[in-house]
Formats: structure tokens, sequence, C-alpha cells
């Protein structure tokens, strides 16, 4: 007998690939550009606060961000359906090919922990990044000193700061919701899962 596997919920897969192969090049993008602003800002002229933390945060971001994409790319070869397997081989349902059917849906069950686990590491340096590059925005909004702008500063400090913490938040909280779900609906699926009649 083969259980099914797949994505809890099912559009997870399709979700993470939004993630790692737009939001994540892009924002990689803004935070390298972000970190050659403060790399090259004038010494004489102290326009960042800690500059140094600014690019260490900066780089940070994007080396996590990069992890995730590569995760990303190496998990996905491991995420096809059943629908795929017939898609690509000739199989049907006669005895002679019975044997390769059940061998194919145990690989996509093997193949798909494969990309379930190097896509957790991915989703996790996503939203590692995502809070980096908050937290290096804030440090480079921090003014360095007391001057006409430096309430505005602080002011877009903060809500840079209070969207992070939110970030955190909203982030944990959709990962126990998808938690519970993947084991409700795993148990479920358990408890009434029934060979098929070539499996």
């Amino acid at each position: 007998m083969a259980l099914l596997r797949a994505p809890v919920p099912l559009g997870y897969g399709h979700a993470s690939k939004e993630a790692h192969s737009i939001a994540a090049p892009l924002l990689t993008g803004a935070a390298l550009a972000l970190a050659g602003v403060v790399a090259a800002a004038d010494k004489d002229k102290k326009v960042f606060y800690w500059p140094g933390v600014s690019l260490l945060m900066l780089v940070a971001t994007s080396m996590a961000l990069l992890a995730s994409i590569q995760l990303h790319y190496y998990s996905r070869q491991f995420l096809y359906s059943r629908q795929d397997i017939h898609d690509w081989y000739d199989l049907d349902d006669s005895p002679g090919h019975q044997a390769q059917v059940v061998e194919l849906y145990e690989w996509q069950g093997d193949d798909y922990g494969k990309w379930e686990r190097s896509n957790d590491w991915a989703v996790h340096c996503f939203n590692t990044g995502t809070v980096l590059l908050g937290l290096g925005v804030v440090t480079v909004l921090i003014p360095p000193d007391g001057g006409q702008q430096a309430f505005c500063r602080w002011l877009a400090a903060g809500l840079v700061l209070l969207c992070t913490v939110a970030e955190v938040a909203w982030t944990l909280a959709i990962y126990r919701k998808n938690t519970q779900l993947r084991e409700e609906r795993g148990a479920k699926l358990t408890a009434v899962a029934k060979p098929r009649e070539n499996a």
C-alpha cells in the first residue's frame, strides 16, 4: 500500500514557489542595493548611526534569502504528483504494470519527504531573511544626530520595527495553524486511507 503524499494545504507548494522564486530574489536585490548605499556613504558626513551594523544586517538578509532560493530550487525537483508519474510514464492498470506503479508511487512518497524537509528549511531561511531585512532597515533609518529630519526618521524606524514585530507574530501564528492543520488532516487521511487496487 502506498499512502497519498501531498502538501497541506494542497496549494502550499504553489505558495512556496511564489515566495522563493519571486519575492526572495526581489528582496535580496533590495537588501543588496541598500547595503551598497550604506557602504558608499560619505564617512565624513555621518548619514547612518550604525553603518557597520546596518551592513551586517543587510548582508545577512541577502545570504538568508539566497539560501531560501537555493533550497527551494533543490527541493522543487522532488515535488510532483501521481498524475505527473502517469504523464511521464506510459502505465496502465494492467497486471504487467502493477509492480512498476507501486514502485513509482513509493518513490513519490520518498521524494515528497525530501521536498518537505528541504522546503521547510527554505521557508525558515525566507522568514529569517524578511525579519533581518526589517531590522536592517530600522538600523539604516535611525538618525545619526538630532537634525531636522530626526523625528521623521525615528517615526519611520518605529513603523518598520512595528511591522517587523507584526511579521514575526503573524509568521508564528501561521506556522502553528498549518502545523495543526497538517496533524488533523494527516490523522484523517491515515484513518480513512484505503489501498488502491493496484498498489
